[in-house]
């Protein structure tokens, strides 16, 4: 699917004949633990469900279109995905974060502090964030809208002034979806009201 086709258009064609064994018309749901190889050394490219499933990389690849993102990875939960994003900074890491966190996101930071693993800074409004930045930063948290006080803070602004620095961006996009707000696209031209909220965990990094 093209980035270039609207939002509408990915999401009404997502998984339409995309399954080239049978034919259907919708993504089947694969429930199978192990799959079959070919010939031995040849793979179909599916081992284990626990490391790739057709249907899994089916929802993968929509979720990277709808954000204009180069893949997606889903996760069992938002606290994994944020787990999962912070495997790829080194120990000592300094990370600027909002200080109104999801509660497990705060609760983790403090263990992984405790343990040395990275260094935290928080910040409560988005001036106090752009003040920060000028210190040395090695990543950039935050949340929009934040959880649980709904505060919003500019995307595209604090990644510009991040990014100059040579600081990676983390959004944690919990409550808006891909339809109101992208931030690896330009999340700052999203700004509805919130009575539009949903549920869908994403954790966007760039």
């Amino acid at each position: 699917m093209s980035k270039s086709f609207h939002i509408n258009t990915i999401l009404a064609q997502a998984g339409i004949k995309s399954d080239e064994a049978t034919g259907a018309l919708v993504t089947p749901i694969h429930f199978s633990t192990t799959y079959q190889h070919p010939e031995f050394g040849q793979s179909t490219g599916f081992d284990y469900t626990r490391t790739k499933n057709p249907t899994r990389s089916k929802a993968e690849e929509v979720l990277a279109a709808i954000e204009s993102a180069h893949y997606a990875l889903a996760t069992s939960s938002g606290m994994s995905a944020i787990v999962l994003a912070f495997s790829i900074f080194p120990v000592g890491s300094k990370v600027l974060a909002v200080r109104d966190l999801y509660g497990g996101s705060f609760r983790w930071f403090n263990q992984v502090e405790q343990e040395g693993r990275f260094h935290f800074t928080y910040a409560n409004t988005e001036e106090e964030l752009i003040a920060e930045l000028e210190k040395d930063v090695d990543v950039l948290y935050i949340e929009t809208p934040t959880n649980p006080l709904m505060l919003e803070f500019d995307i595209e602004k604090l990644s510009k002034l991040a990014h100059a620095k040579g600081a990676k961006v983390v959004v944690d996009n919990t409550f808006y979806s891909p339809i109101y707000q992208r931030p690896i696209e330009d999340g700052s031209r999203y700004r509805p009201s919130f009575s539009n909220k949903n549920t869908l965990q994403d954790i966007m990094m760039f």
